[in-house]
């Protein structure tokens, strides 16, 4: 299993990160690798709202929202029949701005699974230098800056 960690802080208030990234449509804009993304169960989005998506290399996924705690905490379970991924998402507001911290794990399936070692310090990387600053841009572009009214 490949376990990689990335934080980034986007000035932004929590509860409309949280928002923007439960709403798993919304990942193509912080992630070029998912594509066709449909929601396909009923109802408002929480725990247990169900998507499908395309994620390249790996094909289609069914990802599950397994934990839902607004605004602090964000799971995400993707499954494939070559890969299984967790993803939680911690949600730290800090000001008008919050940090946001992402674990992933990460397991190929079947003869993939001897891939595991190669692609061990490529995923923590690829959240580092890649997903989270485009996650910070297009939170910054897309969500309004202050904090939320109550």
């Amino acid at each position: 299993m490949i376990h990689a960690t990335g934080s980034i802080r986007i000035e932004r208030p929590a509860e409309a990160i949280f928002d923007y990234v439960s709403d798993l449509r919304n990942e193509p804009e912080f992630n070029p690798d998912a594509s066709s993304i449909v929601k396909t169960s009923p109802g408002p989005i929480g725990l247990g709202t169900v998507y499908e998506e395309d994620v390249k290399p790996l094909g289609d996924f069914v990802v599950t929202i397994d934990r839902y705690e607004r605004p602090t905490l964000l799971g995400f379970d993707a499954k494939n029949k070559r890969a299984d991924i967790r993803v939680r998402f911690h949600f730290t507001p800090d000001g008008a701005a919050t940090n946001v911290r992402a674990q992933i794990e990460f397991r190929l399936r079947g003869p993939l699974r001897a891939l595991e070692p190669l692609l061990r310090p490529m995923i923590g990387r690829v959240y580092e230098r890649k997903r989270g600053p485009m996650l910070k841009r297009a939170c910054e572009a897309n969500l309004p800056a202050g904090r939320p009214e109550t």
